[in-house]
């Protein structure tokens, strides 16, 4: 009875058939030059790890070990990718596919700013795309608003004082896109109006000679009124007199800084000084006309 057990083990070895392990290559597509990576996958089959060789162009690339399926190679070179040869514990297997990646040429961006430095009493100023191949843009201001899809827009920022990070994305007809931006600065600047005549009629229009201002150092404001003489007819240091208001109660009524008395219609001088909100000082002499 012994006898036929080795005899039948030997039948049963030389019965089992081995698969053959196999590689397939799949994958590439387009890829624009300024991205990352696009992947090649090869699946396989058979016992792991496999050895495989793979060309691009023709050009055998180093060989790789992989034990995972499908493997995957990621890769920024263009060209077509096959795969040259593969084998497991096995032995060598067969191959087949190919995979072909181009790469895109992705537009630069450019623009530039018609002002890069804005008042913010008027902060508005036209961007020009210098993007050469652009379709498509994408602006985005940093303060907020939406996203400006043309090409040279106009933008107004609110009139808060910062450092605005201006963005545009441009695309192309192949959607490869690029990013640049620029800083934009939109600066506080000071005024002072003060009108050249006024009528102190008191008939409810432009009775008192008043003023606006805006970022001006209050401590420092000096105003004084001359006859053609040279004599002061009046004078303050308190820029909030003057300011116009909706009450007539502020302002100077024509009327002299010491008697009180009326003065005459005429020409006067003005003097003015003060400091703006960075320091400079302004001085100036103005022409002032009361009419009656």
């Amino acid at each position: 009875m012994n006898r036929f057990i080795f005899p039948l083990i030997f039948l049963l070895i030389n019965s089992v058939a081995f698969a053959q392990s196999s590689a397939f290559i799949y994958g590439g597509g387009d890829l624009c030059d300024n991205a990352g990576t696009i992947d090649m996958e090869i699946s396989l089959t058979g016992t792991p790890p496999w050895n495989i060789v793979y060309a691009i162009d023709g050009v055998n690339q180093a060989a790789i070990s992989a034990s995972s399926n499908p493997y995957i190679i990621p890769t920024k070179i263009g060209g077509v990718y096959t795969v040259v040869s593969v084998s497991d514990a096995i032995g060598v297997g067969t191959t087949s596919g190919s995979a072909t990646v181009t790469i895109l040429q992705a537009p630069s961006t450019q623009f530039t700013i018609e002002e890069d430095t804005l008042s913010f009493i008027y902060p508005s100023t036209q961007f020009q795309d210098k993007t050469i191949g652009a379709t498509a843009w994408s602006w985005n201001f940093g303060d907020n608003t939406a996203i400006d899809n043309s090409q040279n827009p106009v933008h107004t920022f609110d009139s808060i004082v910062g450092v605005y990070q201006v963005t545009l994305i441009a695309s192309d007809i192949n959607n490869c896109s690029d990013t640049t931006f620029h800083q934009l600065w939109v600066n506080d600047k000071y005024y002072i109006y003060i009108p050249s005549s006024f009528t102190p009629d008191w008939d409810g229009l432009n009775d008192k000679l008043c003023l606006y201002y805006h970022a001006i150092r209050e401590s420092t404001f000096v105003f004084k009124v001359y006859n053609l003489r040279g004599d002061v007819v009046f004078y303050t240091d308190n820029i909030k007199e003057m300011v116009c208001d909706n009450f007539s109660k502020n302002g100077w009524d024509g009327t002299h800084n010491k008697s009180g008395k009326e003065l005459p219609i005429g020409n006067y001088v003005y003097e003015v000084y003060f400091q703006d909100f960075e320091g400079w000082k302004h001085h100036d002499y103005r022409f002032l006309y009361l009419i009656r």
